[in-house]
């Protein structure tokens, strides 16, 4: 069996602005040291500035990110498995408001 994220990583594995985070701990992708989409018990949490979540969450396409605190990060979106097809878009997304 393809391992959940193997599209993803291969996806990113040519950019030379992506770090790609395997083995122990988090797991995910990198840019500048620095965390933009983990994998998260199954789904994927991406970062991206704040206005863009609240749209997102808006539109129904995310869910928020809750870490397990009871409060959601307000620059975070989780994305779940079942929509995977979204991932590659999210990230791409991501990166490029972090540049």
């Amino acid at each position: 069996m393809r391992e959940i994220y193997n599209d993803l990583k291969d996806h990113f594995r040519s950019n030379p602005n992506v770090e790609i985070a395997e083995g122990k701990g988090a797991q995910g992708l990198k840019h500048n040291g620095k965390m933009f989409a983990m994998f998260y018990k199954g789904d994927l949490t991406v970062k991206l500035k704040p206005e863009t979540v609240n749209e997102l969450i808006a539109s129904g396409n995310v869910l928020p990110h809750d870490p397990g605190t009871g409060k959601p990060m307000k620059d975070r979106v989780l994305i779940p498995a079942s929509k995977q097809e979204n991932w590659i878009e999210m990230c791409e997304l991501s990166l490029s408001q972090l540049m």
